[in-house]
């Protein structure tokens, strides 16, 4: 339908005038001249419609005639050379004096705003993070170690989590490459969510190291041996404690 209307918007049809084999040498007024449809954004000559005959031009002598009463001949002048005058050069304008105030740096781009935290979430944040390590540790793996900027982002996506009370990689606050690649820094990133019952974060930890061997999943982000950097955030919502964890190189 809408190739139809555009079609149909922008053709114009002409309308022929009838083939006339010979026209009286006689003086006819010029008809008013009328502007044919167009399309809406096109630009063309205008022409005239519904048949209408051209006026004939008059002869080149009434022409001529015309023309010599409309517009006599004026007697020539005689020309006058005048030699230029000499025009003086405008002084060059002082130049403006330095500012003395001093502009300040550009500011750079400021870390996300941290998630409000107390005592039991930055214990359940440190817990979590003992343990990952521990694992690391067993694996023959560098420890993590904990990112405050980084932090800050997992503790505003848990934020986010508790509001809507599930978790998510990408959701109602964007995608988590958005989050997490700018606070790495790296370009790498990965990023572990969940739930935590009673305080319980060992029952977290055990259920992520019990799932198999993957290229991606949530043991395999922990025993990523090229992540040597991580920020935990946790935050109480209404139903349980939500904890991101985010892995950077």
């Amino acid at each position: 339908m809408l190739a139809g209307l555009v079609l149909a918007s922008f053709t114009v049809t002409p309308t022929r005038p009838a083939q006339v084999s010979a026209l009286p040498t006689i003086e006819v007024e010029p008809a008013p001249a009328r502007i044919a449809p167009m399309s809406r954004g096109l630009v063309r000559g205008l022409r005239d419609v519904d048949d209408l005959e051209i006026a004939a031009s008059p002869l080149p002598e009434l022409a001529a005639a015309t023309a010599t009463e409309l517009a006599p001949a004026a007697p020539p002048e005689a020309t006058v050379d005048v030699a230029p005058e000499a025009m003086d050069e405008p002084e060059p304008e002082p130049a403006a004096p330095p500012d003395p105030t001093p502009k300040p740096a550009p500011r750079s781009t400021p870390p996300p705003v941290a998630a409000p935290a107390n005592s039991v979430t930055l214990a359940a944040e440190a817990h979590m993070l003992d343990l990952m390590n521990a694992s690391r540790v067993r694996g023959g793996l560098v420890p993590l170690a904990m990112d405050s900027r980084v932090a800050n982002t997992a503790r505003a996506h848990s934020a986010v989590e508790a509001q809507v009370r599930y978790v998510y990689h990408d959701g109602p606050d964007g995608t988590a490459s958005s989050r997490d690649v700018p606070a790495c820094g790296t370009g790498w990133y990965g990023e572990n969510t969940g739930k935590i019952w009673n305080d319980n974060v060992d029952a977290l930890h055990l259920e992520f190291m019990a799932e198999p061997w993957a290229p991606i999943n949530h043991r395999t982000n922990i025993m990523d041996p090229a992540f040597r950097r991580v920020g935990v955030g946790a935050i109480n919502g209404p139903d349980a404690m939500y904890m991101t964890m985010v892995f950077c190189r």
